[in-house]
């Protein structure tokens, strides 16, 4: 029970008996008074009806006796009166045995009152006449008492009605101080920091809120420096300083991430030559502002993909990894490169070829290794040919398929529901479920198109409103249908960041409300680099489970973790595939998980194969993993 339901439980129980003591003593007491008063009128009546009756009783006037009773017994509240007359050898009785009117029987029935009695002997000198006897009848004192005690209950009830609802808002009040410290320590350990408490009037409580405040605030200066020291952790081993991209190993290890998917892309190398000719004309600072101006204009570029890696290889060399198999739009992409570095030139030297591109698309199978090594070719092929762009194609059968021919294919499995759906567990480390990662297909023709395969295609083609909405509605159905399912469901970056996709989803969800509970909706990283305030207004609205995958990717939003407050973060595969290697430094990893653990997000490693991946990152302060050491299972 809450302490504010205590204190008024407390202080209404001692009103209650204050009432109730209060109520009992005026009862006993209107009781007694009311006994004593009939007690009184009944031996005032025998005083006066016995000497009214004398004279009659001298001169043995029965009729003139019987007349003073009746008047008398007619006039007041008497059960009984009775005269016994001597001389005669006769009685007079007059009796009234009837209940009191407008008094409840069960209130008679109690026995408050006896009915007060009193007899005398009427004489006439030493000779005795008659003998009186009345006894008073109960029916008014019941009466009186039970008005009188009425009244009395109806005020002492309003009263308490009144004091309980002072009570209430009293109380509440008084100890709203203490219901926003139970708030502020709830979010401290959500790891969530707001807005400091308003200190109270209160001296002891104001000075529980001045600590709580301090304690606030320092814990979030300390989350908030292992966040930056992360982040710095990150940028000393995967960022060039000189451009401001990534360096060889983060382009590496997000080469490694890419090929663990199921979906295609294309690796592009630049080689800037007129950088070496402008560091030994200019020197190093020219050549280092040339960098950056490079690096902005790529960056500038790769916005239009929504998953790329842009990195700077080597002094002259960048690379850059887009989502893009389409051997003539990387052709008119390497054209814009060359163009937009031309741009930067102000009196380009003997019309020399200031940049070439060299593109390898990614083929089934490939490492790595292989993929630079087919790139640097095409690079070699094209300073030697002047060309300025070439792309080396060599494709998977799939890949024949032309942009139209891709769009079709979704749009008949959005029309028909072809897609096949298959799922693949989140454990903790105890092997309990975390939940289920819901993953798409379409077949066709005997042929399986992984998400991967289309979803650029639904990125180009502003299709991925229509199609996230109608997997999030069949992922709706299935956990409707199954009451201990829990399903993930990625999103798409164009999704994301339209309104009309968060309003069709609220009203989703209203449809499904305990299925809604058991929904958790996975964003891209690349959405939140894009567009971070766009998405915390209907994050936060939805009230849904969410997380970031893919996280890592991209700089500097590891320190903006706190303000989005992700339910979980799925670390990027590049940054957790060589955690088994010899040599693999954790320490960037490690930095990764406290900082996501102090802003209250659960860390899931992605595509762990091997027990010993998994006995390495238990060790790294990562709680949950995935990957094809619990292999995807299809759903019927």
């Amino acid at each position: 029970m809450t302490l504010y339901r205590q204190l008024l439980v407390t202080m209404l129980l001692l009103f209650a008996m204050l009432f109730i003591t209060a109520y009992s003593v005026q009862f006993s007491s209107t009781r007694n008074y009311l006994a004593q008063q009939q007690q009184t009128t009944v031996i005032n009546t025998v005083t006066s009806l016995g000497l009214a009756l004398t004279p009659y009783l001298e001169t043995s006037d029965t009729l003139g006796a019987e007349s003073v009773i009746n008047a008398v017994f007619d006039g007041g509240f008497y059960r009984r009166v009775r005269l016994d007359l001597l001389a005669a050898d006769q009685q007079i009785i007059r009796e009234h045995t009837s209940l009191p009117r407008r008094v409840p029987a069960w209130f008679v029935n109690l026995g408050l009152f006896e009915g007060a009695k009193y007899d005398a002997v009427l004489t006439s000198g030493w000779l005795q006449l008659g003998h009186l006897y009345v006894e008073g009848h109960p029916g008014q004192a019941y009466y009186e008492l039970w008005q009188g005690m009425s009244r009395l209950a109806t005020w002492f009830l309003a009263c308490f009605l009144l004091v309980w609802g002072l009570l209430v808002l009293a109380l509440r009040y008084l100890l709203k101080p203490l219901h926003d410290i139970e708030k502020q320590a709830r979010e401290i350990e959500l790891h969530h920091f707001g807005k400091a408490i308003p200190l109270p009037a209160t001296r002891e409580l104001r000075e529980v809120v001045a600590a709580i405040n301090n304690m606030a605030g320092k814990l979030e200066l300390q989350f908030k420096e292992q966040a930056d020291e992360a982040e710095r952790l990150r940028q000393r081993a995967f960022l060039d300083e000189a451009s401001g991209l990534g360096n060889r190993s983060y382009f590496v290890s997000q080469s490694q991430s890419w090929l663990g998917e199921t979906g295609g892309g294309t690796v592009i190398l630049i080689s800037v030559d007129m950088l070496e000719s402008l560091y030994q004309e200019e020197g190093f600072a020219v050549r280092d502002e040339m960098i950056r101006a490079v690096a902005g204009s790529l960056r500038q570029l790769c916005r239009r993909f929504g998953e790329h890696a842009l990195a700077r290889l080597s002094a002259y060399e960048f690379a850059m990894l887009v989502p893009e198999t389409d051997g003539e739009r990387l052709g008119i992409l390497g054209e814009e490169i060359n163009r937009s570095i031309a741009d930067l030139v102000v009196d380009p030297v003997n019309g020399r070829d200031l940049s070439v591109v060299g593109m390898a698309v990614i083929q089934s199978g490939d490492n790595v290794s292989q993929l630079l090594t087919r790139a640097d070719n095409a690079l070699n092929k094209a300073r030697m040919e002047h060309t300025g762009a070439v792309v080396v194609e060599h494709g998977r059968a799939e890949d024949g398929l032309g942009r139209l021919a891709w769009k079709q294919l979704v749009d008949e499995a959005l029309a028909e529901d072809s897609f096949e759906c298959s799922v693949q567990a989140v454990l903790d480390f105890d092997g309990k479920p975390y939940h289920e990662e819901l993953f798409i297909s379409i077949r066709k023709d005997g042929v399986v198109y992984h998400a991967g395969h289309f979803l650029p295609v639904v990125e180009q083609f502003k299709q991925g409103e229509r199609l996230d909405l109608h997997i999030i509605g069949r992922a709706l159905a299935l956990l409707a249908e199954r009451p201990q399912l829990k399903l993930a469901v990625n999103l798409t970056r164009q999704s994301c960041h339209q309104e009309s996709f968060w309003t069709a989803l609220t009203e989703m969800l209203e449809q499904y409300k305990e299925a809604g509970r058991r929904l958790a909706l996975e964003l891209p990283e690349s959405a939140f680099a894009s567009g971070k305030d766009i998405l915390v207004s209907p994050l936060a609205s939805l009230k849904v489970v969410w997380g970031i995958d893919h996280f890592g990717r991209h700089f500097d939003l590891l320190t903006q973790l706190g303000e989005l407050r992700p339910h979980y973060v799925k670390l990027d595969h590049g940054y957790t595939s060589q955690v088994a290697e010899p040599g693999f430094d954790d320490a960037f990893l490690a930095a990764v998980c406290r900082a996501a653990h102090n802003m209250g997000a659960v860390t899931i490693a992605t595509r762990v194969e091997t027990e010993p991946q998994v006995r390495l990152l238990k060790t790294l302060h990562v709680d949950a993993y995935q990957g094809f050491i619990s292999p995807p299972r299809q759903l019927p």
